[in-house]
């Protein structure tokens, strides 16, 4: 062989190693083969590589030209199964060349990515290739998009899943909201009174007792699924609670009880030109955080949300710094819905002194976009200056998503005790899917577990103090306050 020069030798090492990793990234990735297999395949076709690159090198000029073409196309190959492997999860997922206005297509893609991406058929007990069939046909037979959408909202509801859904104007279906409702114990009371109901003697705290003629329970059970896919039973009945004085009709007859306990019942009727169809108490969003401190010295902090507009995280540093020199802290998630894990993470981490890891992500599937990983964990970093005071979390099953693994990060890190009721129940790092006429579904893609293995999705966090709520008292002081105010002075019974 005559002598190379400095290029060419570069080249008899660079593509043998850049074919090699290609490969084995190719098979662990998109392929998900387990890194050993991954490791074999890239060395092999890196030797493969190298043995050709030799031989070419070790012929003369003119036999080299003739077998030029077999490295081209080892390497048109290896491009090819990148671009494919890339280009086949979008496509399935309708990111790219996105379906037509042929719905059942449209659907038939959607199915097809469910089946491969969402983690949690065993789990909910589902058979996917059974809910196929019956919806396949259905869909074909669908009139319009408005059809169409209502069966697929049908069809995801049957996963009783808080972050699989569909969203557009159908999910709703054009309910007027007379008011919300919510769970304390036994009883479900109101929340928020649009002005027609307030006009008609319908009042924040009323205890409901029927709806529209149906006992209260039966009034539950009818709120369409859609509007109450839950993991949990508890968060199924407190979304049901949240809908039950919601209609598609323009009136309602609610029965509730009087000061005295006795039944009363009032019509609600909708009155569009007062805009009385949304909770006139829900028409201004609380800050996502609010503190103060309290008389007995312990700070307060309410997380509403952990998505804002505004900066959520430094809202959240500039109200821990001002009570930093309380003696405890009561940190306030009831409600919270969840949001970015991102900022929630953030503020869990001015809480910890030592870096923590909290669990993990599975991924039913992998796609290009999370980098074909398999997973991913969940690492808090502290942020200075560390609050190194006690906290106790209040959290109920309206605490939900991101809230949760909140929670769960600064349970797990023995840094809380929480006070209150169960977390709903749901984890499902979900993506967008586009359907025809402009709705979308969202669903879940990956499995929450904790560092023991247990999952969020249908379990929930249990409190360590639980308090159970009635009826009374909701217009009394805030029993879960109290309760952690009492473990922080120390004269609460040790949960």
């Amino acid at each position: 062989m005559k002598e190379l020069r400095s290029f060419e030798r570069i080249a008899l090492v660079a593509h043998p190693l850049c074919a090699g990793l290609g490969s084995g990234l190719l098979v662990w990735g998109p392929f998900a083969a387990r890194w050993p297999l991954a490791v074999l395949v890239g060395v092999v076709v890196g030797l493969i590589f190298g043995w050709l690159r030799w031989r070419q090198q070790a012929k003369p000029p003119e036999a080299r030209r003739r077998q030029r073409w077999v490295l081209w196309l080892l390497h048109g190959l290896l491009v090819l199964g990148w671009v494919a492997a890339v280009l086949l999860p979008l496509y399935r997922l309708n990111i790219v060349l996105p379906a037509t206005r042929d719905r059942q297509a449209n659907f038939d893609r959607l199915w097809r990515a469910m089946d491969v991406y969402y983690p949690y058929f065993g789990l909910k007990g589902v058979a996917w290739d059974e809910v196929y069939q019956r919806y396949a046909p259905q869909v074909a037979a669908a009139s319009d998009d408005a059809a169409y959408w209502k069966l697929v909202a049908a069809m995801l509801a049957e996963l009783q899943d808080g972050h699989t859904n569909l969203q557009s104007p159908a999910r709703q279906q054009g309910r007027i909201f007379f008011g919300t409702a919510r769970v304390m114990g036994a009883e479900v009371v109101v929340d928020q009174v649009s002005q027609a109901a307030r006009q008609a003697g319908l009042a924040p705290c009323a205890v409901l007792v029927a709806v529209d003629g149906r006992p209260l329970e039966e009034a539950l059970d009818a709120v369409p699924a859609m509007l109450t896919a839950s993991g949990t039973p508890h968060n199924r009945r407190a979304l049901a609670a949240f809908n039950l004085l919601s209609s598609t009709a323009p009136q309602m007859e609610v029965t509730m009880l009087d000061a005295n306990g006795q039944p009363q019942t009032v019509m609600l009727i909708h009155q569009p030109e007062t805009a009385a169809s949304a909770p006139s108490s829900s028409r201004e969003r609380p800050p996502a955080i609010q503190a103060e401190r309290l008389p007995s010295g312990f700070g307060l902090i309410k997380i509403n949300a952990f998505w804002s507009d505004d900066d959520l995280v430094a809202a959240f540093d500039a109200a821990l710094n001002e009570l930093f020199d309380a003696p405890g802290l009561i940190i306030d998630v009831r409600g919270n819905g969840g949001g970015n894990q991102l900022l929630a993470d953030q503020m869990a981490a001015r809480l910890l002194a030592a870096p923590f890891t909290y669990g993990r992500d599975h991924f039913a599937g992998r796609m290009p976009q999370r980098g074909w990983l398999p997973g991913i964990s969940f690492r808090l970093t502290p942020r200075a200056p560390i609050y190194r005071g006690p906290v106790v979390l209040l959290i109920d099953e309206r605490s939900f998503s991101t809230t949760e693994q909140f929670v769960v990060a600064l349970v797990d890190a023995g840094r809380v005790t929480t006070v209150g009721r169960p977390t709903g129940g749901g984890s499902g790092n979900p993506i967008r899917f586009d359907l025809t006429g402009g709705a979308f579904v969202r669903f879940s893609t990956a499995d929450f577990r904790r560092n023991d293995g247990r999952p969020l999705e249908g379990l929930g966090v249990a409190p360590d103090l639980p308090v159970i709520l009635q009826a009374r008292d909701c217009n009394g002081p805030d029993r879960d306050r109290e309760a952690a105010e009492a473990l922080l002075l120390g004269t609460a019974p040790a949960p």
